[in-house]
């Protein structure tokens, strides 16, 4: 005897997801989310391809996404399982964020209460505007002085992008959610599908730069996520091994990089 596919009314839809019938309906309106059948006295029921859907609208309702976001994002070319790698890529980028900020207030936390000692810098870790001024003396420090040519080229590169360093860092982020997804999901330094992915990251870099960034320089950018602590911590914090499998993926993408 074959099983029968479960569905549910919308009161029963209501119940199981927490959202009222109301929005279910209204979600029906405009077409967010039709029921899998409608019968002649307008009672609707809904399915398994229903569910997932309500469901991936409430991961991006909690995103902060509008309707009619979600709506163009849920007919877009991508399919439900791409979406979803790239929600919790986002997601991780977003807790990564979410640990830093919970690393200080427990250190905090503990200062307060004698336990350990915490230095009045620390206090602004997780968002301390001095972190770029700190990196440029790591990378004078690191390189030389002609990186400081280099960095006022990317300033002036910047500042001439759209939404400026806000914009730029917002796009990495979501390129970077990316390489999360395809680390977790097992892709391996040199995989073809991962192309796509450095194309953009290396673009981004470019426009970033404000200068080329060809095959030497993108090994450069490798070798210091490698090299330098914070980018590594950054990197863990998103996924273990995370630090140590993005530059390894980087040089090799570049040693097929031809332009």
């Amino acid at each position: 005897m074959m099983n029968r596919i479960k569905e549910y009314s919308v009161g029963q839809l209501a119940q199981l997801s927490g959202v009222t019938v109301r929005t279910l309906h209204h979600y029906d309106a405009i077409g967010l989310l039709r029921p899998a059948h409608v019968a002649a006295n307008g009672y609707r029921t809904y399915g398994r391809g229903e569910l997932l859907r309500l469901q991936e609208i409430l991961f991006y309702r909690a995103f902060g996404l509008s309707l009619q976001e979600i709506a163009d994002v849920l007919d877009g070319e991508e399919d439900g399982l791409a979406r979803l790698r790239t929600h919790r890529g986002q997601l991780a980028l977003q807790v990564a964020e979410a640990t830093a900020l919970l690393d200080t207030l427990d250190r905090t936390i503990a200062n307060l209460t004698k336990e350990t000692v915490m230095s009045d810098t620390d206090l602004y870790t997780p968002f301390d505007a001095a972190k770029q001024t700190a990196y440029e003396n790591w990378l004078l420090e690191t390189y030389g002085d002609a990186m400081a040519a280099k960095i006022a080229t990317t300033k002036a590169a910047v500042a001439q992008m759209p939404d400026g360093m806000a914009g730029a860092i917002k796009e990495l982020r979501a390129i970077e959610a990316q390489f999360v997804t395809a680390f977790q999901d097992g892709a391996k330094a040199g995989d073809r599908a991962l192309v796509p992915i450095f194309d953009a990251h290396r673009a981004l870099m470019a426009r970033f730069w404000g200068d080329a960034c060809d095959a030497d320089a993108y090994v450069g950018l490798a070798e210091m996520y490698l090299a330098h602590p914070d980018f590594v911590a950054r990197y863990e914090r998103l996924a273990p091994r995370f630090s140590q499998w993005l530059p390894k993926a980087m040089k090799a993408y570049a040693s097929e990089i031809t332009a």
